[in-house]
């Protein structure tokens, strides 16, 4: 059992519980190792559940929205359908995730299953914006040639919009706080949820000054709303792609030559297969003198690199 600190072999995103059990268990690795993935198990029946649930409401409202959306003629009520889309589209692909994630790899998939997340994810940010331009396309269109609303309909749609979205909040905040894939879901419940808030309001302007024009100002704003999330998830997902180091590693590289026995750490590479999961490799300078402790030495890298950078996975080459 002595070469286990020789290494950090997880194939797992790295979970913060772990670090309760990290020190008394250092001596005994497969127990260890066991322990650990017997946690990160724990939450994924009840995780999977809530996305179940919380995806068959949001579905439910997208297509009620549509459908009285075309009905009403109303441009505010259609976007935030398509908002609903972008929803289920990513209770879909935190569903598929956890599915996937709990699922064995092939030995061919070195690196698990992990990134199927990332790339649904880059397909996600394509589509909203797909539908934003669609949206403001539309909202041109309407701008230029007005058209009345059936306020009546398009109000309560948007209160049961509104509605759903809460309990659907809800639901979600039943589930593991720290995976990254609800989180996400939750926080785009809240701005639908806030679009449902700014759509209602002006409903209530078009009733009492039969302004229609708010109904395209209003699609803008939640085509703004999305455009921003949209950016967020492209802009993080093509980091994952292309490799991009997710830490600055000229912190990392500082924070492990402060190690008075490292004297210099080089060909660095620091990459994230998905969220919370990310690997290192990197040449390790030492004194010759210090060769004997260079057990100790890597013991206590892999160590800091856990704890306080997250990095579960790494391959280092000592040299002198």
């Amino acid at each position: 059992m002595e070469n286990c600190k020789f290494g950090l072999n997880d194939h797992k995103p790295f979970f913060k519980e772990e670090s309760h059990h990290h020190h008394h268990d250092e001596e005994n690795c497969s127990h260890h190792h066991e322990h650990e993935h017997g946690h990160s198990h724990d939450h994924r029946g009840t995780d999977k559940k809530v996305l179940k649930w919380a995806l068959s409401i949001t579905l439910l409202t997208m297509f009620l929205e549509f459908f009285y959306g075309f009905l009403s003629n109303s441009l505010a009520l259609i976007s935030d359908a398509i908002h609903m889309f972008t929803h289920s589209f990513a209770l879909i692909i935190s569903l598929i995730a956890i599915i996937l994630a709990s699922k064995k790899a092939p030995l061919s998939k070195t690196f698990g299953f992990y990134r199927t997340e990332v790339l649904a994810a880059f397909i996600n940010g394509i589509t909203i914006v797909l539908s934003i331009i669609w949206i403001l396309y539309e909202a041109v269109e309407r701008f230029l040639n007005p058209q009345t609303i059936d306020i009546k309909t398009a109000m309560i749609v948007a209160i049961i919009g509104l509605v759903i979205n809460i309990i659907t909040g809800v639901i979600l905040m039943q589930g593991d706080k720290n995976n990254i894939n609800l989180k996400s879901a939750f926080v785009h419940m809240l701005s639908d949820a806030l679009s449902s808030v700014a759509i209602i309001i002006g409903y209530i302007i078009i009733y009492f000054t039969s302004w229609y024009f708010i109904d395209v100002i209003l699609a803008v704003i939640v085509a703004i709303v999305i455009g921003k999330w949209a950016i967020d998830i492209l802009k993080n997902s093509t980091n994952t792609l292309l490799e991009s180091s997710p830490l600055d590693i000229t912190i990392v590289k500082e924070f492990i030559e402060r190690n008075e026995k490292v004297i210099e750490l080089h060909d660095i590479h620091i990459w994230e297969i998905t969220q919370d999961m990310y690997n290192m490799t990197a040449h390790v300078k030492i004194d010759k003198k210090d060769l004997e402790e260079y057990e100790n030495i890597l013991h206590e890298i892999n160590h800091d690199l856990k704890e306080k950078f997250k990095i579960v996975h790494t391959t280092f080459q000592f040299e002198w």
